[in-house]
């Protein structure tokens, strides 16, 4: 086939998570290469008619969609609505399925309507109940921001007055979620038509972090390849027998996610488990990143395929 990658444009001063969607270009177009496929390349821009005309110009029998921010990640539901209104097939998620998920408000209200457990939140717009998180950790994150933009450890917070707690969200650009205290998991999905594959989940692991320092997967211990956080942050697939209930539990509330937010593409679902055992939903974030050190890529990996017959699969979608 002609497959276009269409991708974010670098910003004229690229932070890492950017570069970090640069690679990816480099990666996939490498192994749609390898598969015998012909390789074009595309920025997506708000200028969506130059957009269309270049498509149109390129005349692709698949788009491979990478573009990961656009406003922060407010906007990246219009990619694929282009690809949809030009009726051309392209990976990953649909236009409404990127557009709720990628709001994390928006997101958490669907996930407990449908009965799926995610921490507790507040939100400027919804004030109710204030009291209840006070004293409490929280963690303070943005609405709509991907790759941890956004997350450091000054992130998690206890507030024990409302004045300083509604300025934390004052904007409505965050909003504040309980902090649950407990171990971090990962599960990556991936849909092959009405088929559905769950990966094995991951757990990261926080190697000799001080009692004090939060236990969190920020932006420095994605990208930040000197820092601590960075250093001190591992994948595992590695679990005792006491853990297979809590990974069949993991997979099937993945499954259950993934659904709801349109069951196409491609998935990594996230969770906290807190004292108790009890799994939360952090997020379900749609066309994560491929890049070669990314989970999702770590999770095929322990499926037995290589990077090649990962992206074979994605494009078979």
């Amino acid at each position: 086939m002609h497959i276009l990658i269409v991708s974010d444009k670098l910003s004229k001063e690229p932070a890492k998570d950017e570069l970090d969607t640069a690679l990816e270009v480099k990666q996939v177009g490498k192994a749609l290469k390898a598969l015998g496929h012909e390789v074009s390349h595309l920025d997506f821009s708000l200028n969506l008619q130059r957009v269309k005309n270049r498509i149109n110009a390129i005349r692709p029998d698949l788009i491979f969609n990478l573009v990961e921010t656009l406003e922060g990640c407010r906007l990246i539901h219009l990619a694929p609505a282009l690809f949809e209104a030009m009726g051309i097939r392209f990976t990953g998620g649909s236009s409404c399925a990127m557009m709720l998920s990628s709001d994390k408000l928006t997101a958490k209200h669907l996930m407990r309507k449908e009965g799926l457990p995610t921490p507790p939140w507040l939100e400027e717009a919804e004030l109710d109940g204030l009291a209840a998180f006070l004293g409490h950790p929280l963690i303070i994150k943005p609405v709509a921001e991907e790759a941890s933009v956004g997350i450091t450890d000054a992130s998690v917070q206890t507030f024990h007055d409302e004045a300083s707690l509604k300025k934390a969200l004052a904007g409505g650009k965050n909003f504040a979620e309980t902090f649950i205290q407990g171990r971090e998991f990962s599960v990556s999905v991936l849909a092959l038509g009405d088929e559905m594959i769950t990966f094995e989940p991951a757990e990261m692991l926080f190697i000799d972090y001080p009692s004090n320092k939060p236990t969190i997967v920020g932006y420095e211990a994605k990208w930040e390849e000197s820092s601590f956080e960075y250093m001190h942050t591992q994948r595992n697939f590695l679990f005792s027998q006491g853990d297979e209930q809590l990974l069949i539990a993991l997979g099937q509330l993945s499954r259950k996610a993934f659904l709801l937010f349109g069951g196409k593409g491609y998935a990594r679902v996230d969770f906290r488990i807190d004292e108790c055992g009890d799994p939360f939903i952090l997020e379900v974030n749609l066309n994560p990143c491929i890049a070669q050190d990314s989970g999702f890529v770590a999770a095929a990996q322990r499926e037995g395929l290589s990077y090649d017959e990962m992206i074979a699969l994605i494009i078979r979608g």
